[in-house]
């Protein structure tokens, strides 16, 4: 069992941030899931993650085993090479497979594929002189969004690809199909966003958060919006028509989780994602895939967004590319 008495220097901080920074060993999710489970107390009784320690607080956790952050190469894990240099490497991400490791998965991860593809991208990252658990990643999507991500092969493209994407000269651009059509066709949405408290989840800068807030700027216009009413034998309450909008989405920011929390935001989320569905919605995904379970041999039950285009300058060299919609995309869209 480890003590810690709490100085000026913590005092004030949440909990998970504080024990965080003094553990660079640990990332905060693993500090939250140990005062969630009780192994983290203060005081000798359990606390929240959003607890904020005082000057005399007296924590005590039992000792945290460092998990290995060693990456394995994986070579079944096979890679969508829409283009490749010798500075950087640009993926079609195929939804339902994850960028790099994580509690729950360790192995089969793009990053455990790059490894296996390009060995020598094992130190390219942000320390740039050890094992790299996102090696050259530039552009992160979630786990079920699938399309265009660079990364980088060397230290200097990575810093250099970096800064651009600091600077937001990388532009990217997305396509979504939404329940329902949004009020203004063409729109900015612009909403700092913070994590929940809840730590799953991300959400505009309304009420309690666990993290600041920060900023969050979203474009997007309506390409076409389909009635679906027959195709799903189901209407919106008040006897209005159910509605799939399709979307053009350029971010302005790169929020966790920005494109899904910002189009729910203004009622309009994404087809499939549960995690962030209104009540409404619920109803109107289940039926969904219902549908898709009936007339699909394929797993098409997942949420509808993908990066399509992505645009970049590097050693004064403009670069751009472009995929198509993946299977998923493309059924929904000639069937309605």
């Amino acid at each position: 069992m480890l003590t810690y008495d709490i100085t000026v220097d913590h005092a004030g901080k949440r909990i998970d941030q504080c024990l965080a920074d003094t553990h660079l060993e640990h990332s905060r999710g693993v500090f939250v899931r140990a005062i969630k489970k009780g192994t983290i107390l203060v005081g000798g009784k359990p606390v929240k993650p959003s607890y904020k320690v005082k000057v005399g607080d007296v924590i005590t956790m039992e000792e945290i085993q460092v998990t290995s952050d060693t990456l394995v190469p994986n070579t079944d894990v096979s890679l969508n090479i829409v283009a490749e240099t010798e500075d950087f490497i640009v993926i079609n991400k195929p939804r339902g497979i994850q960028i790099h490791p994580s509690h729950a998965e360790k192995v089969t991860t793009i990053a455990n594929g790059l490894l296996a593809y390009y060995p020598p991208i094992a130190t390219v990252g942000d320390e740039g002189d050890g094992p790299q658990m996102r090696p050259g990643i530039m552009s992160r999507l979630d786990k079920y969004t699938s399309g265009l991500m660079v990364v980088a092969k060397n230290q200097k493209t990575f810093d250099a690809l970096k800064s651009a994407f600091a600077n937001r000269t990388v532009k990217k651009m997305y396509h979504a199909l939404v329940w329902g059509e949004p009020k203004e066709l063409t729109g900015t949405i612009n909403m700092p966003i913070g994590r929940a408290v809840s730590y799953t989840k991300q959400k505009v800068a309304f009420g309690k958060f666990t993290t600041d807030a920060k900023e969050a700027v979203t474009d997007y216009r309506t390409l076409k919006t389909y009635d679906v009413s027959n195709l799903l034998i189901v209407r919106n309450p008040g006897d209005h028509p159910a509605e799939i909008s399709h979307l053009e989405i350029h971010p302005q920011t790169g929020r966790m989780h920005q494109i899904r929390v910002h189009l729910a935001h203004i009622g309009r989320g994404i087809i499939g994602d549960i995690k962030y569905e209104r009540k409404n919605e619920k109803l109107l995904n289940k039926r969904l895939f219902s549908y898709l379970e009936k007339h699909v041999p394929d797993d098409y039950q997942t949420f509808y967004l993908h990066a399509k285009e992505l645009s970049f300058t590097l050693d004064e060299k403009n670069y751009t590319f472009e995929c198509a919609l993946p299977d998923h995309f493309q059924f929904l869209l000639e069937r309605m």
